[in-house]
């Protein structure tokens, strides 16, 4: 019998959950496909893991039996990964990264200055783009992996959700007045920044069909999350922006509201499936999603659940 990583992290993630619904959306997988997994899983192990009815999935005997050790056989794989991981990591090696600004000015600045530390001979070089040079320099395999939303192609990426932030507006209450969730109709009158066409703000607006994308054609273009906080806070206008990027630091002073109805960015981790990853970049992906927990975030950023 060969048991899969993957097989018992299904499991497992099913089990704590009890919840194919939950489980299936933690590891980008439909429904149905998940249930055929953990049904051909039983079906391999000779055993029903789960009672099933149409509201409620809950552990068999068997399923309690075998959770605990499902968890011991992934513990054990995880030290011997780590083991051999750790090895190659004291050679040094190299890392390159795609990010967008909001994320690494809240979430990566400390990480790397602890990593260094740990890893001193791992070199890694970061690429500052919008979600859309992101996900083309990881296509183009320019780096190792990317940290933002996907924009266009995904089906050759192999993703892991960190995070949503709901779409907003960040303004200087001194010189505007916004209600606390505004409707598309609210902000007729108001001089909004434009995004760059291929952000994943913009891209994510026109997908919804929503209003503000055509009352930002008027508005001053920007591309930079520093200057439309600056623009923002000399009151030149509002920017459109996700709670992430209202977690800037330049942005403490200024006021976020979210829009409505809400629009929810996603934002990941990201690498090509055909291109595995190598010890540095997987250990500094770990070093990231372990200090998420403890980053200096927007109240309305929500962490993924598996984190």
């Amino acid at each position: 019998m060969n048991l899969t990583q993957r097989q018992l992290r299904m499991f497992t993630l099913v089990a704590s959950t009890l919840s194919i619904s939950r489980a299936s959306e933690s590891m980008h997988l439909s429904q149905p496909a998940l249930s055929r997994a953990i049904q051909e899983f039983e079906t391999q192990l000779g055993a029903s893991l789960f009672h099933r009815t149409t509201r409620s999935l809950a552990l068999t005997s068997e399923g309690k039996r075998f959770l605990p050790i499902a968890r011991r056989l992934l513990s054990d794989i995880n030290h011997a990964v780590e083991s051999v991981r750790d090895k190659e990591l004291a050679l040094g090696g190299t890392v390159a990264l795609a990010v967008g600004t909001a994320f690494a000015c809240t979430a990566l600045a400390t990480v790397l200055r602890d990593f260094y530390k740990k890893h001193p001979n791992v070199r890694i070089t970061i690429r500052d783009d919008n979600s859309k040079g992101i996900t083309d320099r990881v296509m183009r395999s320019e780096v190792d992996f990317g940290i933002g939303t996907v924009v266009g192609e995904s089906d050759s990426l192999a993703m892991r959700r960190l995070l949503t932030a709901p779409i907003g507006f960040v303004f200087n209450p001194s010189h505007f007045t916004l209600p606390q969730s505004p409707t598309v109709a609210q902000l007729e009158k108001l001089p909004l920044l434009k995004e760059t066409d291929d952000s994943s703000i913009m891209n994510l607006l026109r997908l919804r069909g929503s209003g503000v994308v055509s009352m930002m054609e008027s508005g001053m273009e920007v591309s930079s999350l520093g200057v439309q906080l600056s623009l923002a806070q000399a009151g030149a206008g509002v920017a459109v922006m996700s709670a992430l990027g209202a977690s800037h630091p330049s942005a403490a002073k200024l006021r976020f509201v979210r829009l409505s109805p809400i629009v929810q960015r996603e934002v990941f981790v990201m690498h090509r499936r055909d291109r595995p990853l190598r010890p540095p970049a997987m250990a500094l992906i770990e070093a990231i999603v372990l200090a998420l927990p403890k980053a200096d975030m927007h109240p309305l950023v929500q962490l993924d659940a598996t984190l």
